[in-house]
């Protein structure tokens, strides 16, 4: 009979918190409003820098892949 009881309520709690989360509001706040006015030059700028970076990883993969770029890491640089 206890054990019964005891899975009743567990059942009986699973709904009540059920119930109460689906009817609470999570915010009041407005939902971001979609700017159609990005700054296309800074996005542009973005792109080129972005591609100038991508074309220097293939430069320098090639020449590591060859053989003839060496790397030389320094812990602590002198200043």
């Amino acid at each position: 009979m206890r054990c019964y009881l005891s899975w009743a309520f567990l059942v009986a709690a699973g709904l009540l918190l059920g119930v109460v989360s689906s009817s609470y509001q999570r915010s009041n706040a407005d939902p971001p409003a979609t700017t159609a006015a990005v700054d296309d030059s800074a996005n542009a700028d973005t792109v080129a820098q972005l591609k100038e970076i991508n074309a220097q990883l293939k430069e320098l993969n090639a020449h590591l892949q060859k053989g003839v770029t060496r790397v030389f890491v320094m812990m602590n640089p002198p200043q």
